[in-house]
């Protein structure tokens, strides 16, 4: 056989056919960045010989299996290689969404919430001349799990074993933020003290005076009664205040022990004691 000598469909003017269509597309299209586009046909055979690493979880179903695992197993995992380390501690690693549940509505003073760090509790790295900030967030949850239920100085630490003057008010590092708690969230808040030894009497109180505000809602786990109380006027100094007792009181000459706690959710606010 013998190829034909002239016509559209020899080897060069073949091309030339080809090609009429993709130069007449490029003059009406607008000019666009280059780019290369590989089209690979994956067989069963390919796919059995190909394995997938963790490195290739790292696209997205790791940090979905990571977010049903609890704190043991997190610190587990980051023991095991860089790798899961580096992971847990991205911006939309596991870390930080647990430290959102655990600690949404609560803030330590000059830290801020543990979503929203403070500045300077924030490294700078540059990229691509740009500052850009990086927080670690697994550093940031173990923290926050030491410090909200904490006191601040002079006591410090989670226990207070001796009072230097009578009347002392001891303030516990973590507050409230209740302009987030009030929203339509599903989770509160609930923190709980102690009391193991008290030799006279003590009371639980939520205060606003830190922030501006003039106003005090106390429980006393002795009496059993919620006291409210508002500053109406600064000089001459005018409180007025309201109570009521839905709890009876403890038996007469016994202090109270046991168990006291608040609980703040969609804006109520409920007490608790266990004797």
């Amino acid at each position: 056989m013998k190829a034909a000598a002239a016509g559209p469909f020899k080897v060069h003017g073949a091309f030339q056919a080809a090609a009429r269509p993709l130069y007449a597309g490029a003059i009406c299209r607008q000019p666009r960045a280059a780019c290369r586009a590989e089209v690979r046909i994956v067989t069963l055979a390919d796919l059995k010989q190909e394995t997938i690493g963790l490195a290739d979880l790292s696209e997205g179903p790791y940090f979905i299996l990571a977010l049903m695992l609890d704190v043991n197993s997190l610190c587990s995992a980051d023991a095991t290689c860089r790798l899961l380390r580096q992971l847990n501690r991205a911006s939309i690693g596991p870390w930080r969404a647990m430290g959102i549940r655990a600690f949404h509505g609560m803030e330590l003073e000059r830290e801020g919430t543990y979503e929203q760090p403070e500045p300077e509790r924030r490294e700078l790295r540059q990229c691509n001349g740009r500052k850009l900030a990086r927080v670690d967030w697994k550093g940031r949850y173990l923290h926050f799990r030491q410090d909200i239920p904490s006191f601040c100085i002079p006591f410090g630490g989670r226990e207070i074993s001796s009072v230097a003057h009578p009347d002392e008010v001891a303030y516990l590092r973590c507050r409230l933020c209740t302009d987030v708690l009030s929203a339509e969230y599903e989770q509160g808040v609930y923190l709980e003290v102690e009391v193991v030894a008290n030799p006279d009497n003590l009371s639980m109180a939520v205060v606003d005076f830190e922030a501006g505000g003039c106003s005090s809602v106390t429980f006393s786990p002795d009496t059993g009664a919620v006291i409210r109380e508002r500053k109406v006027r600064e000089a001459p100094r005018k409180v007025e205040g309201a109570y009521i007792q839905p709890l009876p009181t403890v038996p007469p000459g016994r202090p109270f022990h046991g168990i006291m706690g608040l609980f703040l959710h969609r804006g109520r606010l409920a007490f608790y004691r266990r004797c």
